[in-house]
C-alpha cells in the first residue's frame, strides 16, 4: 500500500510545457489499458501508455516514455466503509500551526502553488523522512500516516472520506 505520495508543481508545469495533452493523471482508478489507448489513439486523441509509479514522488514523463500513475485503491488502507461525507475541505496559509498528527480513518491531500514542507514516518520504527516542494505541488498522506506539513501560503487540504475527530496528535 502506498503511504505518501509527492507532486512537484514543476512537474505538472513541465508536463503540460512540453506534451500535446494538457491533462495529466497522476491518481486514477487504474491503470490505461493497453486496449482502450488504442482505441483512444483511434480517434484522435493524444493519450499515452501509463505505468505504475514507483517511489513516493510523480515526476513529468517525456513524450517518449509511459504516463507515471499511481491507482486509487494504493491508498485505501484503513479507509471505513462508512463516513459522514464524501470528503472535507480546508484551507490554510503560512501561519497555520501544525502538530505533527495522524487520522487514522482518512487520507489528507495538500495543494498550493506555494512551498509545502512535510516530514512524516511511514512506520511506527522507520526514521523520519523530510520533503520540501519549494515551487509548490501536491502532497498526500495516507491513513495512519504521522506528519507535519508546514505551508508556504494559501493551501487547499481535502480530507478523504469525511470522518468526524478523526486526528491523533502524535511525536514523529
Amino acid at each position: 500500500m502506498r503511504k505518501v505520495l509527492a507532486v512537484p508543481l514543476e512537474d505538472v508545469r513541465q508536463h503540460f510545457a512540453r506534451t500535446a495533452r494538457q491533462d495529466v493523471k497522476i491518481v486514477a482508478p487504474e491503470i490505461l489499458a493497453a486496449e482502450l489507448a488504442e482505441k483512444l489513439k483511434a480517434r484522435g486523441k493524444p493519450v499515452k501508455p501509463e505505468r505504475p509509479l514507483a517511489g513516493n514522488v510523480w515526476r513529468h514523463a517525456e513524450s517518449d516514455v509511459p504516463n507515471w500513475l499511481c491507482e486509487a485503491h494504493e491508498f485505501a488502507a484503513g479507509l471505513p466503509d462508512e463516513t459522514l461525507g464524501p470528503f472535507a475541505l480546508c484551507f490554510g496559509n503560512e501561519k497555520a500551526e501544525q502538530d505533527a498528527h495522524s487520522h487514522p480513518r482518512h487520507l489528507e491531500i495538500c495543494f498550493s502553488e506555494h512551498s509545502l514542507e512535510a516530514e512524516y514516518r511511514c512506520q511506527p520504527d522507520a526514521p523520519v523522512d523530510r520533503l520540501k516542494l519549494a515551487k509548490g505541488g501536491a502532497l498526500i498522506f495516507a491513513a495512519g500516516v504521522p506528519h507535519r506539513v508546514r505551508l508556504g501560503g494559501l493551501t487547499l487540504v481535502i480530507e478523504i472520506p469525511a470522518v468526524a475527530d478523526d486526528k491523533v496528535v502524535e511525536a514523529l
